[in-house]
């Protein structure tokens, strides 16, 4: 038995429940699968990564988004107080298959504010490099500087993450689609507090969303990486849409490219 799969096991017999509002990294016995999605596969979504964090005391999981060989994109708020990072790529299910690698070198953006959620986007980097086949893992651009989401263009999220708020788990990679929602329509729904770093995606009627565990996992409009999944109020709510860091935001995409030149 590997290694990776021991800590799985050991984390899934031992966590305790971790219920939150905020789409924070989550146990992995919270964890789950995306609301109102569909069962999908690591080759329709190769750029998908799965990261096991492990803080000395407990492991949580969060999704990545692999951007080259050696870096992966994902929340900031996932990497608060951890100390190593167990990656797995090129699998549909989180627990097996596709590679391993363990790293302790990640970095959050400096303006990360930890009770707003601005600038949520952070890079883990796995030095020895990743081995992308391009079937089963491979990188997704990114858009481009000053990139924004327009009001109603889909955004595909894809995560491991909870069906529903504390729901069951699941070790199947999930996929469904947001609309974009306007960002002065989304401040007046949530009460304020979205930034230019953020974009909204949601339906009015709720139904499908990300949830607790899906944090740090993609949000793609085309075929390009334009969001970071970040936080919600509850799990696809009416009248609450989540919550995605904007990669198209100048001084988040300028962070990206300091700390990997891409």
């Amino acid at each position: 038995m590997d290694k990776f799969t021991i800590y799985i096991l050991l984390f899934v017999a031992f966590c305790g429940k971790d219920v939150v509002c905020k789409r924070r990294p989550v146990k992995k016995d919270d964890g789950g699968k995306i609301v109102g999605g569909n069962d999908t596969t690591i080759q329709t979504y190769p750029y998908q990564a799965y990261l096991l964090l492990f803080d000395g005391r407990d492991y949580y999981q969060c999704g990545g988004s692999i951007i080259s060989q050696y870096y992966i994109v994902t929340a900031a708020h996932c990497l608060a107080r951890i100390q190593t990072i167990y990656v797995r790529i090129g699998s549909t299910n989180s627990n097996s298959g596709g590679l391993e690698y363990e790293t302790s070198i990640f970095s959050s953006h400096p303006f990360y504010d930890d009770v707003t959620s601005d600038y949520d986007v952070g890079i883990v980097t796995v030095a020895e490099g990743m081995s992308l086949d391009g079937t089963n893992a491979r990188t997704i651009d990114m858009v481009g500087y000053g990139s924004d989401v327009t009001d109603g263009e889909t955004v595909v999220v894809t995560g491991w993450g909870a069906i529903s708020e504390g729901g069951p788990t699941s070790e199947t990679l999930m996929v469904t689609s947001v609309p974009a929602v306007e960002r002065t329509r989304c401040n007046e729904i949530l009460g304020g507090g979205i930034t230019t770093r953020m974009f909204c995606a949601g339906f009015t009627e709720g139904g499908r969303d990300t949830c607790q565990g899906d944090s740090g996992g993609p949000a793609v409009t085309g075929s390009l990486l334009a969001g970071v999944t970040s936080f919600g109020f509850g799990c696809a709510r009416p009248n609450s849409p989540g919550v995605y860091t904007r990669i198209g935001n100048i001084n988040v995409r300028f962070y990206i490219a300091l700390m990997t030149g891409i």
